[in-house]
């Protein structure tokens, strides 16, 4: 039966058309909606700080675990703060502009390409630039050669700025001209002693080092009945308050362009992303307590009348955003021994794999060096010591490997360091049982950069990675930067994974993106097949008429169980065959590339893929699952009603199931019906009476698609006389 289905799934839906695997960006950003989910709102806004302005000197390099701007240094929180979006950026962590809000999902404003409109801020608090307080306080003039600074890159791992898109800077200064605020009412100490009848002066109180300004900033108040003493207090009303009008004044823009083509030098690791120095001369305009800059972006959504296929666009990562006195054109460096990427897995290709399949053979399991990025981003070379460590769940140490010294020169001329011990380390221990018999485990490991303690600059960064090993292999991270989808209607996607033992599968995570309406919820064929030379061969087990579903706990990752365990040797594979043109949506990583382990059967011969990064699908082995299965989403019942079935002749019904809120007519439905040896033996308009005399005894395929929407139908009719 299944060879059947394999076979039928050509034969009913062709492979006509455009045949190929595309990438779409994201239509919301599941880190922010799972970070929201386990913070709570409540918990996000009460991180707000005062509105005190900041003193200098400004810098932030986004090197953070939280996915937002610091509240302590930025206003909004538009940009994402990530790992995953940037190539080579001066260290870990950037901030990301796109065509997404703080929720993580489009803007009010979003228009289909090719419009382009206004998306995220990152805009500062307040700055002193008037003064500096450090190590004495002393008013800024334009002698003190005031610099700001940043990193940029477009596109990175995302999505390239079209060429009418942009990115700006702005900074702000305040007119002479004001325009009307409301500031709520404030309770107010008295002063002094106020007999009855007295007439009563008070400045309306306004805050330390406020911009607004009141025409009239005394309240009258004629006190006829009571008499007033220090300490009491009185509600006094400060609406007639004027705020100076705010200007925002265009610094510098970037127009959209993609990374490869015109912003990155091959061969230049250091070009990836560029500095841009921008001296701050206007001390009329800027010198003052309220400084502000900010940067925003334009972006354009895909223009695609497939809802399944529009997405986020345009991103730009910004990095070492740095403003301060005595700084001048060639102030481009920093003091800083930095890791430029976050820590790898160590495993052999995967990022996880099921802990008794490492045991059974961890030396062909591991790699045997680790690959690190690092960088001197100062002028002088410094003697820095690499150790990294291992530790078990519960924190204990287990090993260390330490690198040794090196004087690791300044990345500017000398590029990144490739001194073989810290630069491609051996690996120099395992991640051999604590418990043995156990099914799972959790490694750390961390990984160190300092200078010698008695060195007059302490220098250096750490990173650390959590090696998970449970019932289930993955080549992704656990979070997409991108979805993937193929055309046309019966295409199959293959992920490929090798065990070192026998094993059963048990069940299959795949993590599908959400889109627009829901589009991609289609049905789809969860396959297993067996190795044929490298590729995909005959199938093993089948699960059929699934849609994509979305987990409800943090894991992201959604577990379609089988009925019955399926026993496995060697290599095999675990993909999906899809039933619609529409884009299924499956997570897709772009940090890690397994693409060499990824297979797409469109046209009757399985090809390799030729899309760097990692399909979120995962095959769950080993043991019987003892947890219980996240229910099914409600949904819809998709199942056509034939009656009566069996029939030995006359005529059939065929109904689609009641649909309240489905505003098509059957005349926008078109069926086809195959036999079970894939002939075809009716294709036409959709029909809910069918005579079926003439045919012969079998089961039989019937497929209704609709011609205006994306709902399809299906069902088993048997004929036996």
């Amino acid at each position: 039966m299944k060879k059947f289905i394999y076979t039928l799934l050509f034969l009913i839906f062709g492979l006509s058309g455009i045949a190929q695997e595309i990438i779409t960006e994201l239509q919301e950003n599941p880190v922010i909606k799972s970070y929201k989910l386990q913070q709570g709102e409540a918990t996000l806004k009460s991180t707000h700080v005062d509105d005190a302005p900041l003193t200098l000197p400004f810098f932030d390099d986004f090197n953070s675990k939280e996915i937002y701007p610091s509240s302590s240094r930025w206003e909004d929180r538009d940009a994402f703060v990530n790992t995953d979006y940037a190539l080579f950026p001066p260290n870990t962590g950037v901030a990301t502009l796109d065509a997404l809000n703080e929720d993580g999902t489009f803007y009010s404003n979003a228009l289909p390409g090719p419009q382009h409109y206004e998306a995220d801020h990152l805009t500062s608090r307040l700055i002193r630039l008037d003064s500096i307080f450090d190590p004495f306080p002393a008013s800024i003039s334009v002698k003190d050669s005031v610099y700001f600074s940043f990193f940029y890159q477009p596109q990175g791992r995302g999505n390239a700025p079209e060429s009418h898109d942009s990115l700006i800077l702005e900074f702000s200064y305040y007119s002479g001209d004001t325009v009307f605020s409301h500031i709520d009412s404030v309770d107010v100490v008295v002063d002094k002693i106020y007999y009855p009848n007295d007439t009563i002066l008070l400045p309306c109180p306004l805050p330390d080092d406020s911009i607004y300004v009141s025409v009239n900033p005394y309240l009258k108040i004629h006190n006829a009945e009571l008499m007033l003493i220090p300490g009491d207090i009185i509600l006094m009303p400060c609406d007639s308050v004027f705020v100076p009008e705010q200007i925002w004044k265009w610094i510098w823009n970037s127009e959209g362009e993609s990374l490869d083509t015109n912003f990155y030098t091959k061969g230049d690791p250091l070009s990836y992303f560029r500095q841009v120095m921008i001296p701050i001369a206007d001390s009329t305009k800027f010198y003052t307590n309220h400084f502000q800059f900010r940067f925003r972006n334009y972006v354009s959504l895909a223009n695609n009348s497939l809802q399944s296929w529009q997405s986020n666009a345009d991103h730009w990562n910004l990095d070492f955003i740095y403003l301060n006195v005595n700084r001048d054109m060639g102030d481009t460096t920093y003091k800083m021994i930095t890791f430029v990427d976050r820590a790898p897995s160590m495993l052999k290709g995967y990022e996880s794999m099921p802990y008794p399949q490492y045991v059974n053979d961890p030396v062909t399991a591991m790699i045997d060096t680790v690959t690190m990025i690092i960088s001197n981003l100062d002028v002088y070379a410094h003697n820095t010591n690499y150790t990294y460590y291992i530790a078990g769940s519960n924190g204990s140490l287990i090993d260390s490997c330490d690198q040794g010294n090196w004087d690791i020169p300044p990345v500017w001329n000398n590029g990144y360091l490739d001194y073989k011990n810290f630069a491609r380390p051996a690996v120099c221990f395992g991640f051999y049982p604590l418990i043995f018999n156990t099914d799972s485990a959790v490694f750390t490991i961390t990984h160190r950069l300092a200078t010698d303690p008695g060195s007059f600059e302490k220098l250096g960064d750490t990173i650390s990675y959590e090696q998970k090993m449970y019932n289930y292999y993955a080549y992704d991270d656990g979070t997409p930067e991108a979805g993937y989808g193929l055309t046309p209607t019966g295409s199959q996607l293959a992920m490929q994974f090798k065990l070192n033992q026998p094993d059963t599968l048990r069940a299959v995570q795949i993590y599908f993106n959400k889109t627009l309406n829901e589009a991609n919820e289609q049905y789809f064929f969860l396959t297993v097949w067996e190795d044929n030379n490298g590729k995909p061969g005959k199938i093993i087990h089948t699960k059929e008429w699934l849609k994509p579903a979305f987990s409800n706990s943090l894991d992201k990752l959604y577990t379609y169980y089988f009925d019955t365990i399926v026993p496995l040797v060697g290599t095999f594979y675990v993909g999906v065959v899809q039933t619609t043109n529409d884009n299924l949506n499956i997570g897709f990583d772009r940090y890690n590339d397994a693409h060499e382990k990824t297979w797409f059967n469109v046209d009757g011969n399985w090809n390799q893929s030729v899309k760097k990064g990692a399909v979120m699908i995962r095959p769950v082995v080993g043991r019987q699952i003892h947890e219980y299965p996240e229910p099914e989403p409600p949904q819809k019942s998709d199942d056509l009603i034939i009656i009566p079935n069996p029939i030995k002749t006359g005529q059939v019904t065929i109904e689609l199931p009641i649909i309240p809120d489905d505003p098509y007519q059957p005349g926008d439905y078109f069926m086809n019906i195959y036999s079970i040896t894939g002939q075809l033996v009716f294709s036409g308009n959709y029909e809910t009476k069918l005579s079926v005399t003439d045919w012969g005894n079998g089961i039989y395929i019937v497929i209704v698609n609709g011609q205006t929407n994306n709902n399809i139908y299906k069902g088993k009719l048997v004929v036996l006389k």
